[in-house]
């Protein structure tokens, strides 16, 4: 059942109000003291209103709780005691605390697009049999300079093998049903894999979609080789754990992946070796012409316009 939801419903849904809000926008935080004022700054700036805003340190060492402290918007809940747990057990955190229908996922050093809640909302309300969806996003830099676009699975075909090929969504892009990641949080264990895990334990039960439409900014910064390595072995851990708990029917694929997983490794040692990583690193991203790097940074602007803190 599709339910016809205009423009003008979606920002009247979206006027503060006394009653509980309809999202529930979870955001930890780990040193991000250079890029947490700008995340916070585009979530304010949204075209959609009716939120909460779930701000979680975990055990920062530099200045991104005073940073986020400036921040006086009655929307925004901020929880600081002082541990440092990882960002799964976070991300449950977040989960647990939310008031909101839907649970949006967000990360310290990233932007939103000021649209992205409105036309992720009137996508799930139009499409209530989907319990979680992404989006794409423009690729920047630590000079917030627009590098490319990515998308994340299209989801033409929706089960394991699909997941298990083409991965699932742009993590920071996740909005989904607060109640649906209640029923199935992230496993704490999965380092750096925590979504991939998630994605590959729950699709053969759940609806998942996805919005080409790029609605954020999603920043590449240092040393991406490093993360990438870091990755691909959390990845090669959950392949491992999943040949003994997953449907038997799927374990000659994951047989499959895992050592391609292995190869990938060993290509980027010798890539490494020569000084080509970052390159096979860039390569995961689509150029944008220059017509696609304007109309983004126009929309970077008005994600950021008003970047001082108080809200």
């Amino acid at each position: 059942m599709n339910i016809d939801i205009t423009e003008k419903d979606i920002k009247s849904l979206g006027q503060p109000s006394n009653t509980r809000p309809l999202l529930s926008i979870g955001l930890p935080f780990y040193n991000a003291e250079e890029y947490i004022q700008k995340a916070i700054t585009s979530i304010l700036a949204q075209t959609y209103t009716n939120w909460e805003l779930i701000l979680i340190n975990d055990g920062s060492t530099d200045e991104s709780l005073l940073q986020v402290k400036k921040f006086t918007d009655p929307r925004i809940t901020l929880i600081s005691d002082g541990e440092n747990k990882g960002l799964s057990h976070r991300l449950n955190e977040s989960v647990d605390l939310s008031n909101g229908e839907f649970y949006v996922r967000m990360d310290a050093d990233d932007i939103m697009i000021s649209n992205r809640l409105e036309i992720q909302l009137q996508y799930m309300i139009n499409h209530p049999e989907y319990h979680v969806i992404g989006a794409g996003a423009y690729i920047i830099d630590n000079k917030d300079q627009v590098t490319g676009m990515r998308y994340g699975n299209p989801f033409d075909k929706h089960d394991f093998q699909s997941v298990l090929e083409n991965g699932g969504f742009i993590h920071p892009s996740v909005f989904g049903r607060t109640a649906w990641f209640k029923t199935n949080p992230y496993d704490a264990t999965a380092e750096r894999c925590e979504d991939i895990e998630l994605w590959l334990r729950t699709v053969d039960h759940s609806h998942f979609g996805q919005i080409t439409e790029p609605l954020l900014f999603y920043r590449e910064d240092g040393d991406q080789a490093v993360k990438v390595k870091k990755t691909s072995m959390g990845y090669i851990k959950i392949l491992r754990k999943m040949l003994s708990t997953a449907k038997p029917e799927y374990r000659s694929s994951l047989r499959k992946k895992l050592m391609k997983s292995y190869v990938k490794i060993q290509i980027r040692r010798v890539a490494h070796a020569l000084g080509l990583e970052n390159r096979i690193v860039s390569a995961r991203s689509q150029s944008v012409t220059q017509i696609q790097r304007q109309a983004a940074e126009v929309k970077l602007q008005q994600a950021l316009a008003n970047t001082q803190a108080g809200g």
